[in-house]
């Protein structure tokens, strides 16, 4: 995909609002998610601790600030255009991190996304966030594509427990790299166990209205980048109200 004149926003968002999700393919080359995986891998094995080797599992955050293709990816045009039209013109980067499952994780877990999770149910109608999972890696049965409940944000709660197991109703996502799965914020969806011989990878990305605090100091990330363009400072939460105490300057410590 070229550009936001090659997509359908309306049947995309229709899809969002029906099942819980869509999936979009080709919205970049396997070249550039190859490169964006190629980026990720020395990343990876920089930061990976012994816990994350024992889980099999390991997350990158920040990674706006430790590559350039992960803020290109960020600012995807097609992407962007898609959750300005869900979540306003405003619309801010909540968190964009890499997720990354290793031979033989054999984890389920079901879940909503933030900020649903943060919020007591039943949860709010309406949009307030919206995941994207970028594919840097073929998604297949076989080395953990990501499961969704269709239709399962409707329900404006958690997933009830045993968290744990496959659902019978769960529908597994494969797909090429370079493809993109957009999910309303509330789905429930899990990573499925890697049976394969090699890791895959995908990336992360929360988009939510303005009024939602972000899950992870976008802020702070935006401090560290040189001269960020009108967009980045957007979704880094650059033109976001910052909270300030009215009047501070005449405030005492009365602490002992």
């Amino acid at each position: 995909m070229t550009g936001t004149d090659s997509i359908d926003i309306n049947r995309i968002i229709t899809e969002i609002d029906d099942r819980g999700y869509s999936v979009l393919s080709g919205v970049i080359s396997t070249h550039k998610a190859d490169e964006a995986r190629s980026a990720l891998e020395p990343i990876l094995a920089g930061e990976i601790t012994p816990d994350e080797r024992a889980a099999r599992h390991q997350r990158v955050g920040a990674i706006a600030v430790k590559h350039p293709v992960f803020l290109e990816l960020m600012c995807h045009p097609i992407i962007l255009a898609i959750w300005k039209r869900y979540l306003g013109e405003d619309v801010v980067c909540s968190t964009w991190t890499s997720n990354t499952i290793y031979p033989g994780f054999d984890k389920i877990g079901w879940h909503a996304d933030y900020p649903y999770w943060s919020i007591t149910p039943p949860w709010p109608r309406g949009n307030l966030a919206g995941q994207s999972v970028w594919l840097l890696d073929d998604f297949t049965y076989t080395n953990g594509g990501t499961g969704v409940l269709p239709y399962s944000h409707l329900k404006r709660k958690p997933p009830p427990d045993p968290r744990d197991v496959w659902r019978e109703e769960g529908e597994i996502i494969t797909g090429k790299r370079g493809t993109v799965v957009l999910g309303h914020g509330a789905w429930w969806h899990t990573a499925r166990p890697n049976r394969s011989d090699k890791p895959r990878s995908c990336l992360l990305g929360m988009y939510c209205r303005p009024c939602v605090i972000t899950q992870e100091d976008m802020r702070a990330q935006l401090d560290l980048l040189d001269k960020p363009d009108e967009t980045v400072t957007q979704l880094m939460c650059g033109n976001i109200y910052k909270p300030r105490i009215i009047g501070a300057e005449k405030l005492k410590d009365t602490r002992p």
